[in-house]
């Protein structure tokens, strides 16, 4: 199995990982499209593209929040 730009370390269901994956989705690509439109590429309901579209933006995050928490 690929792993494309830490999808697989997403606080997700790895059957939601393996979607994102199949449809060869990386984690800039989900944050800059619309919630509907991945929706729509991913065949999947608008609230669980919100929640992919969330996780993706939280682990994204996540490094400039350490690293903030390092100057304080």
């Amino acid at each position: 199995m690929i792993f494309r730009n830490g999808i697989k370390s997403l606080a997700l269901p790895d059957v939601l990982k393996d979607l994102i994956i199949e449809h060869s989705l990386d984690k800039k690509q989900i944050i800059n499209m619309e919630v509907d439109d991945l929706a729509f590429t991913l065949e999947c309901a608008f609230e669980t593209a919100k929640i992919i579209q969330n996780s993706v933006r939280n682990s994204s995050n996540k490094p400039m929040l350490h690293e903030m928490t390092e100057l304080a």
